[in-house]
């Protein structure tokens, strides 16, 4: 599980007690200034988008000037601004998404930190302005409105909606640590359960992303459950209806999905898992909202193809999907060290660019994570590694392949 790793590494488990226990009175949201001043870079990056100001803003897991973790801001010239260091208190650590909601803030999730009712913290959802100022919008406490949130949209009534990886239901399924809720956070800090998952039956457990499709309702991934316990794609109404639409079967038909969907133009969700399918190197899938599923493609980690994508794709100007693998192509790194790749609809699939170890072509580094595609055209990403620094980067691949690196971290605040 070379994508989601860290993630679950990170997002330690709240035990029984814990649970029991509750959380601490004295965690609650609030505001947090920008500590004075952030002069540690980051490193690791992970989240990445592009603002409406034509700016990248992104997050990095770990670094800053407390070592938890940074949003920054990067031009399209390159340049560099450390606008929060997360310091593992009531604001947060770890910080996984990033989206720029309604209002021009700026909202995410923090894996751990927060609530001490899990051992590293049972993580946060925080709202931070385009200048750097941190609010802690949400403070998870473990119980049931789940834990270590790794995923975050805005919905169409304005609230937040997003996967708390842990949390919610114990049961001789998941353990202490929970299934795993599908929840939401009101713009005034105000959170529930939308759904709890079991693991049961044919219901799916540990929630990794989650959509809003076209009809209103969420669409989204599990990483386990169902009935090949292999992980499902489900539907929750916004009433907290669910259905499980297709439960992964392993082998040929993909196995452990770690990232959300996308629905393209043509109404159908799109999805990867990191593992299964002819190679068991991961597969492309398409699924319709009624829950038929197809599989798209089969990456077989050779020299020109990737391996084990992990992150969500995207539909493109161009009509065609693109998304990375954390495996896979160039051999210089263990197990590859992953690509930026094309499919269409239509399951015709090519590598668009082939990461190196360290160095490379504009050192833009091994391991992608994150992929958008900018208003120029381009495209635009994270490497959890590489760099000049070997710390990360941010990288920029044209729709012919070309690729350089933006920026790189430079791991100060280790």
């Amino acid at each position: 599980m070379k994508r989601l790793q860290p993630v679950l590494a990170a997002a330690v488990c709240c035990g029984a007690l814990s649970l029991l226990a509750g959380c601490d009175d004295d965690y609650h949201h609030g505001y947090f200034p920008p500590p004075p001043p952030p002069t540690g870079d980051g490193l690791n990056p992970d989240a990445l988008i592009q603002g409406t100001d034509g700016n990248f803003y992104g997050t990095t897991a770990a670094g800053g000037a407390y070592g938890l973790g940074t949003v920054f801001k990067v031009t399209a010239a390159g340049t560099e601004t450390l606008l929060y260091s997360f310091t593992g208190g009531n604001d947060g650590a770890t910080p996984q998404t990033l989206i720029e909601g309604s209002d021009g803030n700026f909202y995410g999730t923090n894996a751990n930190g927060g609530s001490s009712a899990c051992q590293q913290g049972c993580g946060t959802v925080f709202k931070i302005t385009p200048a750097g100022v941190l609010t802690s919008l949400y403070v998870f406490t473990g119980a049931a409105d789940g834990a270590n949130p790794v995923s975050l949209i805005q919905g169409s009534d304005g609230n937040f909606y997003g996967a708390a990886l842990y949390g919610g239901v114990i049961n001789n399924s998941c353990g202490s640590a929970g299934c795993g809720v599908l929840f939401k956070v009101t713009a005034a800090g105000a959170a529930s359960a939308l759904y709890s998952f079991t693991a049961t039956g044919s219901d799916g457990g540990l929630p990794v992303g989650v959509l809003q499709g076209t009809d209103g309702n969420f669409y989204g991934t599990t990483t386990f459950g169902g009935t090949g316990t292999n992980g499902t794609v489900f539907k929750v109404t916004p009433a907290g209806a669910e259905t499980v639409l297709h439960s992964f079967a392993g082998s040929s038909d993909g196995a452990q999905p770690q990232a959300g969907l996308v629905q393209a133009s043509d109404g159908n969700l799109y999805g990867t898992t990191q593992f299964g399918g002819t190679d068991s190197d991961g597969i492309v899938f398409k699924i319709t909202p009624a829950g038929a599923e197809t599989v798209l493609y089969s990456f077989t980690g050779t020299a020109t193809d990737g391996a084990n994508p992990a992150t969500p794709l995207i539909e493109a100007t161009d009509g065609n999907l693109y998304g990375t693998t954390g495996s896979g192509g160039n051999v210089g790194c263990r197990g590859g060290c992953g690509t930026v790749f094309k499919i269409s609809t239509a399951g015709v699939e090519s590598a668009l660019y082939v990461f190196t170890a360290g160095g490379g072509q504009g050192q833009q580094g091994p391991d992608p994570t994150a992929l958008l595609q900018g208003s120029d055209g381009n495209f635009y990403g994270t490497t959890a590694y590489g760099g000049a620094a070997g710390w990360g980067a941010v990288f920029k691949i044209t729709p012919a392949g070309v690729g350089t690196a933006l920026y790189s971290f430079n791991g100060t605040g280790l």
